[in-house]
């Protein structure tokens, strides 16, 4: 019998990611969980609220502006009364004005972006090291 060294992981960094497109959600997931981050995800800002008060401990928020039910502002403008200084990631495929108060503290990228840019802005926010290697077995 040989004993074998353990993985333990990090301590999982949370961001939230808030779109109505599915598989931009997973895309998301697949593009950050290696570098250590759980990735939760909500459809719209509505489902978004239970995940902002079940977990205090989000880093990051990654928000679409068009959504239906609540969308991006409407929940924009309620997460900003609880936490005013957390950072926000604006996704969005729309012209939108950089100063607009009710959108502010946020950074904005507009789509279509390369995928280098949304990880060097999750690695200002949150540091964002090399992904981690799948345990070998």
């Amino acid at each position: 019998m040989s004993i074998r060294a353990r993985r333990i992981p990090l301590k999982s960094r949370k961001l939230l990611v808030i779109d109505d497109d599915t598989k931009l959600l997973m895309s998301y997931r697949d593009l950050l969980s290696p570098y250590g981050f759980e990735v939760l995800t909500a459809p719209d800002g509505q489902d978004a609220i239970p995940l902002v008060e079940q977990n205090p401990d989000i880093q990051l928020i990654i928000l679409d502006l068009m959504m239906p039910r609540m969308d991006g502002r409407e929940w924009l403008r309620w997460f900003r009364s609880l936490r005013r200084d957390s950072p926000v990631i604006i996704i969005t495929a729309y012209k939108v004005d950089s100063d607009e108060d009710e959108l502010k503290p946020a950074v904005i990228l507009e789509k279509p972006f390369h995928v280098a840019e949304l990880l060097d802005l999750v690695g200002l926010f949150c540091g964002l090291g090399t992904p981690m290697e799948p345990a070998k077995a």
